[in-house]
């Protein structure tokens, strides 16, 4: 099927990046959903979709940081979709929490693989279908440890640093094709991986929480506000937008 407009949400069978999903597909847009290694969840966000809001999904599993199974799916996706790539989002990445002193190689290299290449390979070889439509909206997902770091985040807040600057680097270049580059700074939220780390130690969660000044994680659903702003903007580049209860200024 050759889409009128579709976007693509990398790390979207779960958590931030369906929810990311949900919103493109709840304005209008067709999308594709990648996956690393759950197909079934995929699957599901997959019929979700298409039954909720009418549009077209497709699932796709990639690797973000393995480049040549980039350069495959950008292949993929222009015979099955087409070139009208109008939003693209970086969502798919990794997370470790090791200190500085104990971390060991590839714990590091592992996280700025997938975050940081992951996130240049889908731009480099997704940004020219932009280029030649000259329009485009691609959304990077930071981090708050992206704006401040924490305790045990050496690997993270390196990688999502990086991806600051990716953003603010891309913006400048692309600019000039009316493509807008931004990126999204989640603090805390009700996802998965954040009810799991609750199981695991809920005095600590408890104790992050309270020290937000909104005292609560964001709700997974909160995502679509900022999602919303940033496709419908035409003026707003090299931006960095992060809902994190205000955990980053105290």
């Amino acid at each position: 099927m050759i889409s009128e407009k579709y976007g693509i949400v990398t790390g979207a069978s779960r958590g931030l990046g369906k929810a990311i999903a949900e919103e493109l597909a709840r304005e209008g847009y067709d999308v594709i959903i990648t996956y690393n290694r759950n197909a079934k969840k995929c699957e599901e966000v997959r019929e979700q979709l298409m039954k909720e809001f009418g549009v077209h999904v497709e699932c796709y599993k990639l690797a973000v940081q393995n480049e040549e199974e980039v350069v495959q799916f950008r292949k993929w996706a222009e015979g099955h979709m087409g070139t009208n790539l109008h939003v693209l989002v970086n969502n798919a990445g990794i997370y470790v929490n090791q200190p500085s002193d104990t971390i060991n190689t590839k714990e590091f290299c592992d996280v700025v693989d997938v975050n940081v290449k992951g996130t240049f390979f889908m731009n480099r070889y997704f940004v020219d279908m932009m280029k030649e439509n000259h329009y485009g909206k691609i959304i990077n997902l930071c981090s708050a440890v992206g704006l401040r770091a924490a305790a045990g985040s050496i690997a993270y807040a390196s990688s999502k640093f990086a991806v600051r600057g990716m953003t603010q680097a891309m913006a400048i270049d692309l600019g000039q094709y009316n493509i807008q580059v931004n990126a999204i700074a989640p603090g805390a939220h009700k996802t998965d991986m954040y009810l799991d780390a609750v199981k695991i130690d809920p005095a600590l969660m408890e104790t992050r929480t309270k020290s937000c000044p909104l005292q609560r994680a964001g709700e997974v659903s909160e995502m679509y506000h900022i999602v919303r702003y940033f496709i419908a903007s035409d003026f707003i580049t090299g931006q960095v937008v992060s809902m994190n209860g205000g955990t980053t200024m105290v």
